[in-house]
Parts: structure tokens; C-alpha cells; sequence
């Protein structure tokens, strides 16, 4: 009996570990790139069908330990590309994102799902944010996203 006693509690852990480990997955400030089996699965996020696509927002970067991992399109992430994460993009567009305050631009493409924290609406490449200059402070900056152009075969209503 007792045997049976340890052996449910002993499930009951591990269960409350995954849950544990999902919630913080969900409410982490630092983007993850699928470290989990629980992350936004890719085929549930639908593009947003409009052809102007304008967004304002705060946008992030990923860390560097994220350098060879797999992305939600099934590359591999650079720190050296200029690539980012965006919700609901279709992989391959390509986005100008702009510096809300100072203008300053620079063009990624989309190659992966998130960010993850809710408040943000972009996740860029290391390259990207340092030539955005967003490595130097908090790693944050309110900016503007656009579509420069969709990707082959994708046409938006």
C-alpha cells in the first residue's frame, strides 16, 4: 500500500513540474524559442489577411543562447541574420521596423513564432537590435512595424 501511495505522489510532482514549467514559459520576460513541448504550436496562428499591415508596439531581441536552435519555420537561428518573431505573419514576409522616436529603420524577415510576453509585438534578431541600437539599454524600444513585402505565393485579401 504504501508502494501505491509513493508512486501517485511521485506523479502528482512531475505533473505539477510540467505545469509549473509551462506557466513560466508563459510569463517569462525573455522570449523562448520551443524549449518545450507546450509552445504556440505554428499551424495554430493564422496570418492577418489585410494588405496593409501597420503596427506600433515594443519590440525585443533574443538572446545569444539561442544562436543554432531551431526556429518555428524550421531554420536555424543566426544572431547574425536580420530575422525576427512576430504572432501572426506568414514566415518569409519582409517588415521595416522602424525606431518609434528617432526614424531609424532596417528591414527583417519573418522566420519564427512569438514573442511570448504578451506586451510586446516583435522579437528581433541580435544583428537587428544592435543595429536599432536596443542592446545598449534595456533591451526594449517602442517602434513601428509595416510590411515591405509579402511572401511568394501569399496573397493577402
Amino acid at each position: 500500500m504504501f508502494h501505491q501511495i509513493k508512486y501517485k505522489i511521485s506523479i502528482l510532482v512531475l505533473l505539477l513540474g510540467v505545469f509549473y514549467f509551462w506557466v513560466d514559459a508563459q510569463t517569462q520576460d525573455t522570449p523562448r524559442i520551443t524549449d518545450f513541448a507546450l509552445s504556440i504550436p505554428t499551424d495554430s496562428v493564422k496570418p492577418q489577411p489585410i494588405k496593409k499591415f501597420k503596427q506600433t508596439g515594443i519590440a525585443s531581441y533574443y538572446a545569444k543562447k539561442f544562436n543554432g536552435r531551431r526556429t518555428a519555420s524550421g531554420e536555424r537561428y543566426s544572431g547574425k541574420k536580420l530575422t525576427a518573431a512576430h504572432r501572426t505573419l506568414p514566415f518569409g514576409t519582409l517588415v521595416r521596423v522602424a525606431d518609434a522616436k528617432t526614424g531609424k529603420w532596417l528591414v527583417v524577415r519573418i522566420n519564427d513564432r512569438g514573442p511570448y510576453n504578451r506586451k510586446r509585438i516583435i522579437d528581433l534578431s541580435y544583428e537587428a537590435a544592435r543595429q536599432l541600437g536596443i542592446t545598449k539599454g534595456a533591451g526594449l524600444l517602442k517602434v513601428k512595424i509595416r510590411v515591405v513585402e509579402w511572401p511568394e505565393g501569399y496573397k493577402p485579401n
